[in-house]
């Protein structure tokens, strides 16, 4: 009997329990509120994670470095600039798709290209972010040339995040005698 009683009594609590899972909801004993509240916020989609716009950005450079690597720096560039976007290098400007490609293709003897971020930051609106860091361009039988580069980034109205401008500058040129003392 008494086992009985504890079984009657855990099943009353359960039912009176509004997180209790609707397969457990017996008719007849006051559950439906129960099982309509449950069943509301379990055919809910969970929240979908989106990362903050540092890491989102952070993100965007490794997928442009990877891509890089096949498709060369315009290639890359070119896809992710905005409408009105702009590839700054000492003495020359270049804008648009086509520009871009054209004006960054590789070297002669050019490998790959390696970036990693040292820098991000993100405006406190989130719409505007910037990237900076330094960069390698691997040239065979020559010495690689290293600079720092800086991109500034802008949401579209989509939401995503386009290159507004891509600037990069050659660390300075070195002399004869420090190459050869590194050698």
């Amino acid at each position: 009997m008494r086992h009985f009683i504890f079984i009657a009594v855990s099943a009353f609590a359960l039912c009176a329990c509004e997180t209790m899972p609707s397969a457990f909801a017996q008719s007849g004993m006051g559950s439906t509120t129960a099982t309509s509240a449950t069943s509301s916020t379990s055919n809910a989609a969970p929240a979908a994670f989106t990362p903050p716009p540092e890491q989102q950005l952070l993100e965007l450079e490794r997928q442009l470095s990877a891509t890089a690597q096949t498709e060369g720096l315009g290639g890359a560039l070119a896809p992710v600039m905005a409408t009105n976007g702009m590839v700054i290098r000492p003495g020359v400007t270049l804008s648009g798709a086509e520009d871009i490609t054209r004006g960054l293709a590789p070297p002669a003897g050019a490998g790959p290209i390696y970036w990693q971020p040292d820098r991000v930051e993100v405006s406190n609106s989130g719409d505007m972010g910037m990237t900076s860091g330094r960069y390698v361009q691997v040239i065979t039988g020559a010495e690689a040339q290293q600079g720092r580069y800086v991109v500034v980034w802008r949401r579209d109205g989509s939401g995503d995040w386009k290159v507004l401008t891509e600037t990069r500058i050659p660390d300075p040129a070195r002399s004869q005698a420090a190459a050869a003392r590194r050698r």
